[in-house]
């Protein structure tokens, strides 16, 4: 299966398999929880041209974007001018619609990675990957999808211990301003700039409809699911209270304008 992203070429990879990227691309070794399947967003101008990518590809399941190739189960999710309206995509001629909210904010700040093979793939930054977890844990985590949860603590320890994440939080010129905010707590600190990075990477508007879905209720609930995970064992988000005020910090800077005193 080719995957290969050229620049300008309209495909990124989402899901597991760029969180094993980013994962590794900033240093981490540590193994995370395994799938076996492959997520690929691809932008396409409409129905009929995403008609005629899938058109010799084996269906498998039920949500109409997922198939069998090359022995992998791939989900090829439509975005870019397809949407109708921004955020849903109508793939098929019956009206059935995927929700791929921020999906083209994302890829526009998306990263190339090379794989062992030579190949570049397009990955979201870790910021644009937590965008996307939060959006499906507001529209799957009460179903038990606790995955996403399980992700956005990924990004939250990326975020704490990856300098190329969090050295803006040392320069007064952008983002020192967290360190009080935070009362001078780093972790803390670095959650709120993922909060920041969010927003910056999405935009605006995106941030505050999402800071609007991510409600008390749904970050409570998100903080608590189980995690019993390899990697997270040895976190700092690994009990509930550490990770309600992770993800309320996120929150907070994700649906905050940002304040006079920052600049990018």
């Amino acid at each position: 299966m080719d995957i290969t992203a050229k620049p300008g070429e309209p495909i990124m990879l989402v899901g597991a398999s760029a969180r094993d990227l980013i994962h590794r691309g900033l240093g981490f070794h540590s193994e995370l929880a395994s799938t076996t399947d492959i997520d690929i967003a691809i932008a396409v101008p409409d129905r009929f041209a995403y008609q005629s990518v899938i058109t010799n590809l084996e269906p498998e399941g039920d949500t109409r974007i997922r198939f069998r190739i090359d022995k992998w189960s791939v989900d090829l999710i439509p975005f870019g001018g397809i949407e109708n309206p921004s955020g849903t995509a109508v793939p098929h001629p019956d009206g059935h619609t995927v929700d791929v909210f921020a999906f083209q904010e994302v890829f526009d700040g998306a990263e190339l990675y090379r794989l062992p093979e030579g190949i570049e793939v397009r990955v979201p930054t870790a910021a644009g990957y937590a965008a996307l977890k939060i959006k499906a844990w507001v529209d799957k985590g009460a179903l038990g999808w606790t995955k996403h949860a399980r992700d956005l603590s990924y990004v939250c320890m990326w975020y704490q211990n990856s300098p190329g994440l969090n050295d803006s939080l040392y320069d007064y010129e952008k983002d020192a301003d967290l360190f009080e905010l935070a009362n001078f707590d780093q972790d803390l600190a670095s959650t709120y700039l993922l909060g920041r990075h969010i927003r910056a990477t999405i935009g605006d508007d995106l941030a505050a409809q999402l800071g609007t879905l991510w409600n008390p209720d749904s970050r409570k609930l998100m903080a608590s699911s189980e995690r019993n995970d390899r990697f997270l064992a040895s976190a700092k988000a690994r009990d509930y209270s550490t990770r309600l005020q992770y993800f309320d910090a996120i929150h907070a800077t994700l649906s905050a304008v940002q304040s006079q005193g920052h600049n990018d």
